[in-house]
C-alpha cells in the first residue's frame, strides 16, 4: 500500500510539474502593458506564442476631423472566429512613445476593466465569453488636453479555443489613429471669422485665399495636416489682399490652413480632393 500510495504521489507531481510549464491563460485579464504598441513593445504573444497579426478590431464615434479636447467618445472593440468562442483584448490609448494619452473609462463594469490606473481597459472572466463566436466590448475615451497631437488605441487581442492553455490560441493587434481637432483652442468672434476667406471648397489644385483687410504688410500662412504635421507655409506680402496657393501635390483629405497677422492667428478647415 504504501509503494503504491508513494507511486500515486510521484505520479500527481510529475502531471502538476508538467502542467505548469504551460503559460497562464490569464483569464481575468492579462498584465498591462501586452497591447503591442511601440511603448508597450510587447502583446499576447508573450504568453501565448506565435506571431501577432494585424486586423481592424477597433472602433468609436471619433470624428474624421479629429477628437475635441476634453470631450467622451465611444469605442467599441469587434472580435470574430470561425470555431473559437472565447476572446480577450487590451486597449489603451498612447502616442509613439507610449505616452498615456487621454482617459479610459468603464461603462460596463461587469465584462471589462482597468488596469494600470485609467491607461489600459481589458476583459474580465465573464467577459471572455462570445456569442456565435463572436465578441463585442465596449467602453469609453475621454480626450486629453488641448495641443497633444495625434494618438492612437493600441489593442492586443486574443481568439482562444479554450483548452486551458496556451496550445492553438491566435493572437492579433489593432491600431486606430485619431488625430486632434487643430480648430479647437482658436480664438475667433464674428468680426475676425471673416478677416479672410478661401474657395474654392473643395479644393482640387489652386486656392484662392482673399485678405479682407490690408492692415498687415505682411502675413504668413500655413496649412497643416490633421495630425499637426506642417505641409506647406510660406510669407507673403498683403498688398493686393490676396493670395493664390498650389496645392496640387497635397494627398486628398482634411487640412487646416492658419493666416498669422501680427498677433492674431485665425484656422479654418480646407477639404482637398
Amino acid at each position: 500500500m504504501k509503494i503504491r500510495s508513494l507511486t500515486l504521489t510521484i505520479f500527481l507531481l510529475v502531471i502538476i510539474l508538467a502542467t505548469s510549464q504551460f503559460t497562464p491563460t490569464f483569464e481575468s485579464g492579462p498584465p498591462a502593458g501586452v497591447t503591442g504598441s511601440p511603448g508597450d513593445g510587447s502583446s499576447c504573444t508573450a504568453c501565448h506564442g506565435g506571431s501577432a497579426v494585424n486586423d481592424n478590431f477597433i472602433t468609436s464615434d471619433i470624428p474624421v476631423t479629429g477628437y475635441i479636447p476634453g470631450a467622451t467618445y465611444n469605442v467599441t472593440a469587434t472580435i470574430s472566429h470561425a470555431s473559437f468562442n472565447k476572446f480577450g483584448f487590451q486597449i489603451s490609448p498612447q502616442n509613439a512613445t507610449g505616452v498615456q494619452k487621454g482617459t479610459l473609462v468603464v461603462t460596463d463594469p461587469t465584462r471589462t476593466q482597468l488596469t494600470g490606473g485609467t491607461k489600459y481597459i481589458m476583459h474580465k472572466a465573464v467577459g471572455t465569453a462570445g456569442t456565435a463566436n463572436s465578441n463585442t466590448w465596449t467602453f469609453q475615451w475621454v480626450a486629453p488636453a488641448v495641443g497633444s497631437g495625434s494618438l492612437s488605441l493600441y489593442g492586443g487581442f486574443l481568439k482562444a479555443n479554450g483548452n486551458s492553455n496556451s496550445g492553438g490560441d491566435a493572437v492579433f493587434v489593432s491600431k486606430l489613429q485619431v488625430f486632434e481637432d487643430l480648430s479647437i483652442g482658436l480664438t475667433e468672434n464674428n468680426a475676425s471669422v471673416n478677416e479672410w476667406t478661401m474657395y474654392p471648397l473643395p479644393c482640387v489644385d489652386e486656392l484662392n485665399i482673399t485678405l479682407t483687410s490690408n492692415q498687415t504688410q505682411k502675413v504668413r500662412i500655413m496649412i497643416r495636416s490633421l495630425e499637426g504635421k506642417i505641409v506647406m507655409e510660406n510669407a507673403y506680402f498683403n498688398n493686393e489682399g490676396a493670395v493664390k496657393l498650389n496645392v496640387a501635390e497635397l494627398p486628398t483629405g482634411v487640412y487646416m490652413v492658419t493666416v498669422f497677422e501680427e498677433n492674431r492667428a485665425i484656422s479654418k478647415k480646407l477639404v482637398k480632393v
